[in-house]
């Protein structure tokens, strides 16, 4: 859902926070011998208190992230690994505005699955949760901590909670199984999670680092690649992550890139009212109309954005330049990364003349 920024945004709610955690078992795997997944449940001011149901769950690399730098973290995410699949179409935006806190803000469309019911009537807006620093870190670390522990100690069946999936099948039976080992930790992405757990120092330095060196050049704009378009570019070349929201601080950063965006469409998402490849297919390009009847002849690749009307050219530009002096400035907020310049590049683009080529949900085309 795109959101249009007009005043300063302020959030729904403030919370002071903690990162909290339940130890939970949600399943038994039936393997020779059976065995237990993992799982830390987040607890957290403004959260939901059924997100066990909800297959929510701490993803504990993510959270180490957020202390060594600010940005986009998918902390909160499906049990699966996805955060999708739970309904979480936003990660966290974290920054880091004072050598003492950590801020939290969070998109309630965007997350309204991980938080408190009473947030769910507000349909637009953020909540913010202010950390104190070093209670933030010591926190991720205890969890770190407790992760690790319940991960070498076998759990005994009349331990396990009574949601655990399997635990009935296990007590009629297995009756000789009184105890069952932990082999798996979800979320489950990159695989061996519970190793790479049980393999962490949890009292080793985690240094924080700006995101980019003082002196780096942000720019920002329709930068054409292979069949589409790139929105960055660091120091003149493609960053390690292209999407640019993975460096996002604050809730007024990503509203203004949405709003940005909202003047385009992937071209392979527009379709014309009649036949695509005819002859009313008319695009513009820095405002000259071409007749084309072969599209692949035009020069649009299936990933370029377009312009959904050409009429819209000069807002886009601006919007776009909205969006890098906010970002800018979000980048000047304590150690995110002072000194980084960051400019709007006006590119060529195309644009799909109204009523020829509406947005459409029609991946085929």
């Amino acid at each position: 859902m795109t959101r249009f920024l007009n005043d300063e945004p302020h959030p729904v709610l403030t919370l002071r926070s903690r990162i909290g955690w339940v130890i939970y078992y949600s399943e038994i795997i039936f393997d020779d011998p059976p065995y237990l997944i993992l799982q830390a449940m987040p607890d957290f001011p403004g959260g939901n208190s059924d997100l066990a149901e909800r297959g929510i769950v701490w993803d504990v690399f993510s959270l180490i992230d957020s202390i060594k730098r600010p940005g986009a973290h998918q902390a909160l995410t499906s049990d699966c690994g996805y955060a999708p699949d739970s309904s979480l179409e936003e990660s966290i935006l974290v920054s880091h505005p004072d050598t003492g806190t950590v801020v939290w803000e969070l998109d309630i469309p965007g997350l309204r699955p991980a938080l408190d019911k009473t947030l769910v009537d507000a349909s637009e807006g953020f909540v913010q949760l202010v950390f104190a620093c070093d209670r933030y870190e010591a926190d991720i670390r205890e969890l770190v901590r407790a992760l690790q522990q319940a991960g070498r100690d076998p759990v005994a069946a009349t331990a396990l909670d009574s949601r655990t999936y399997g635990l009935k099948h296990l007590l009629a039976d297995y009756p000789a199984c009184d105890s069952l080992p932990v082999d798996a930790l979800e979320p489950g992405i990159k695989g061996m999670e519970l190793e790479r757990v049980l393999e962490l120092d949890a009292d080793e330095p985690w240094q924080r680092t700006p995101l980019w060196p003082a002196g780096t050049l942000i720019e920002f704009g329709f930068f054409l690649r292979g069949d589409g378009h790139a929105l960055m570019h660091v120091n003149g070349k493609l960053p390690d992550c292209l999407w640019p929201r993975h460096y996002f601080t604050r809730w007024e950063v990503m509203v203004a890139f949405n709003t940005w965006l909202s003047y385009t469409s992937r071209a392979f998402a527009l379709k014309s009212k009649t036949s695509i490849g005819g002859n009313e297919l008319i695009l513009l390009r820095n405002g000259s109309a071409t007749n084309d009847n072969r599209r692949t002849e035009t020069g649009i690749g299936r990933n370029e954005f377009v312009l959904l009307r050409a009429s819209d050219r000069r807002r886009c530009h601006e919007a776009g330049r909205r969006f890098a002096a906010v970002f800018q400035a979000s980048l000047q907020e304590g150690e995110t990364a002072p000194g980084v310049t960051v400019y709007y590049c006006e590119n060529p683009l195309y644009a799909a003349n109204d009523g020829q080529f509406p947005a459409g949900n029609d991946a085929g085309h």
